[in-house]
């Protein structure tokens, strides 16, 4: 299989330090069969500075990344549970969509600096948590789809549902709401493994919801990531937290076999746009072991032998 580009959600493995930082991103610019990296919106797009440093940082050949807003979001939704671009109250809903216009920016400031536009597309999320509108979210979307995004793609990236009398770690939009928007819209979905594991707190609904979106047309991106039933060193059990692929983590549901099942259904869709891995790594992994990680994900996913 080979879908338009691989990315790596980077930022999860990063170690600690601008020069192992920067010898992270040339290791993995090496490997032949990665095309970008997951981006987190602040992190180090935060302001001017930072955003420089990335943009030397990242390898110049890296053409097809992505940003999320996740870690943005989620941080505002901590301090103001009204935080989120499918927020009914229009005081949230706002503050969420101003936060994307920075991020805008900061696309914008990264594309002057490195000479082209490197961010494919930009993952937005439907809080906030445990109050998201269908209809608040249509809203936003009427006005975000009609900004300049310098040909990076919109795409909702899916996280778990709200369910009533349980706690949830996103607690967003269901799916299917999600992909009618999208439909809608014109703007593509990315499923997160973990974020559907975490949901249905079992490993087949992943490949449940990769086969809803692209029965409907709208898979554009399906990013690995761990999850399970147990607490490691991680975090608490059923943890958005980013688990690698068992047997790096033995307690984790995402395994070669579902891996490639998954990567299979959604090269099925004839939108897909990229697949990719994100996963946490032990404190002590030298740069090596990093990357190993995420080279057992790609294997599994079948970008192995990408030249």
């Amino acid at each position: 299989m080979d879908p338009t580009s691989y990315v790596v959600g980077a930022y999860a493995s990063l170690p600690s330090g601008r020069d192992d930082q920067e010898r992270y991103y040339a290791l993995l610019g090496s490997d032949a069969s990665i095309d970008g990296s997951e981006l987190p919106f602040p992190g180090d797009l935060a302001d001017p500075d930072s955003r420089a440093w990335l943009a030397r940082a990242l390898p110049g050949h890296w053409h097809r990344n992505t940003v999320t807003m996740i870690p943005g979001t989620m941080q505002r939704i901590g301090r103001d549970p009204r935080f989120g671009l499918a927020c009914g109250d229009e005081t949230g809903r706002l503050a969420a969509v101003a936060q994307l216009i920075a991020a805008r920016e900061a696309i914008a400031d990264m594309a002057d600096i490195r000479g082209a536009n490197d961010v494919a597309f930009i993952e937005i999320h439907t809080g906030p948590t445990g109050r998201a509108d269908a209809s608040a979210m249509r809203r936003t979307l009427d006005e975000i789809t009609a900004w300049d995004w310098l040909g990076t793609g919109i795409v909702i990236e899916h996280c778990d549902r709200f369910i009533a009398g349980r706690k949830p770690e996103k607690g967003f939009l269901p799916i299917d709401d999600e992909i009618a928007l999208c439909r809608d819209a014109g703007i593509g979905l990315t499923v997160n493994w973990g974020r559907s594991c975490v949901e249905g707190r079992d490993a087949w609904l992943p490949a449940e919801h990769i086969r809803r979106a692209a029965d409907a047309g709208v898979l554009v991106g399906l990013m690995f990531s761990g999850a399970g039933p147990e607490a490691t060193r991680y975090g608490y059990e059923w943890i958005d937290g980013h688990l690698p692929m068992a047997p790096d983590e033995p307690t984790s549901w995402m395994d070669a076999a579902a891996v490639g099942e998954c990567a299979r259904l959604a090269a099925a869709s004839p939108a897909l746009a990229y697949v990719g891995a994100k996963v946490c790594v032990p404190a002590e992994a030298d740069l090596d072991e990093r990357a190993a990680f995420l080279s057992h994900i790609r294997d599994a996913a079948g970008f192995g032998g990408r030249v």
